[in-house]
């Protein structure tokens, strides 16, 4: 799967719904080809734990009334990744900001991926966008899971993030893909909490953030080195970042047959504000990274 954002107003979660202001369009943004959906099966020899990640954005439908809302949130992958991300995720009204606050509707995103471009897509929508962020800030947040096969690194493979519209151009928001090198067997598994947060201008204003648990074996006090890059359209400027450590992984069996199981959607569900409060907020568990991010990460494309 793969994520994208961008814009300037607050920053993101993923748990509570708190305001309901919604914008309404009328019709959704078109699907691409076909979905395909991938194999449930482990392969031989490994057991990384699920990649789970999420982003705040700007609500992108200020002032009310005078600018387009946008009937989808498009996350675009290299390849194709059907085989990576399930199809069926139930996320919650805190991790799709277009789910119905009732929570009466659909939440699970769609995943479809189109030969003629080579990408997969990961598209959210809905004719109504939410405030959903979990602290009750403006602000919308979305959030997913991947990792079906084990063998891919999803984020490295992250192409962009886009509003769209059913009647103007896309919309690009700012995206930081996080790789690291990892083993494909231990046991000895950890989840490391990286945040990211930034935004488009050099004057800014954190417009875009971001928690993501990534697996990785601990070696000493050494922590796990990651690079970050940008493959979106324009220029991020890094504003904050930070990693927690030694965070527990799942222990169900269940989880290393696919992302889609109670304890990954917990975890998920804790990526937010509320629960990991981002570096410099009181009671903020985040610890400075010893590899950070540029403070300017320049588009690689």
């Amino acid at each position: 799967m793969r994520i994208l954002i961008r814009s300037l107003y607050a920053l993101v979660a993923t748990a509570t719904f708190a305001a309901t202001a919604a914008c309404n369009t009328s019709s959704q943004g078109a699907l691409g080809p076909a979905v395909s959906t991938g194999s449930e099966k482990v392969p031989s020899g490994s057991n990384v734990p699920a990649e789970i990640f999420n982003e705040i954005l700007p609500y992108p439908c200020y002032p009310s009334g005078t600018s387009p809302c946008p009937t989808d949130f498009e996350i675009v992958f290299a390849g194709n990744q059907t085989a990576d991300i399930p199809t069926n995720e139930p996320l919650s009204v805190h991790e799709n900001a277009f789910c119905p606050v009732s929570g009466s509707g659909a939440c699970d995103p769609t995943v479809t991926y189109n030969p003629s471009s080579n990408t997969t897509t990961v598209e959210y929508s809905g004719t109504t966008l939410y405030h959903n962020r979990t602290s009750g800030q403006p602000g919308v947040h979305f959030g997913m899971m991947k990792a079906q096969n084990f063998t891919t690194n999803i984020k490295k493979l992250q192409l962009g993030t886009y509003w769209t519209y059913p009647s103007a151009p896309q919309n690009p928001v700012p995206v930081v893909s996080i790789n690291g090198t990892q083993p494909k067997t231990s046991k000895n598994w950890k989840y490391a909490i990286v945040y990211v947060a930034g935004t488009t201008s050099p004057k800014g204003g954190s417009e875009y953030a971001t928690w993501n648990a990534i697996g990785y074996v601990p070696n000493g006090s050494n922590q796990p080195q990651f690079t970050f890059k940008n493959y979106g359209s324009q220029t991020i400027y890094v504003t904050s970042s930070g990693i927690v450590l030694n965070q527990p992984v799942p222990t169900d069996p269940d989880c290393l047959k696919t992302p889609i199981c109670s304890e990954n959607l917990a975890i998920l569900a804790d990526l937010q504000e509320v629960n990991f409060p981002p570096p410099g907020s009181p009671s903020s568990p985040f610890v400075e990274l010893q590899y950070p991010p540029r403070s300017k990460l320049k588009p690689m494309q």
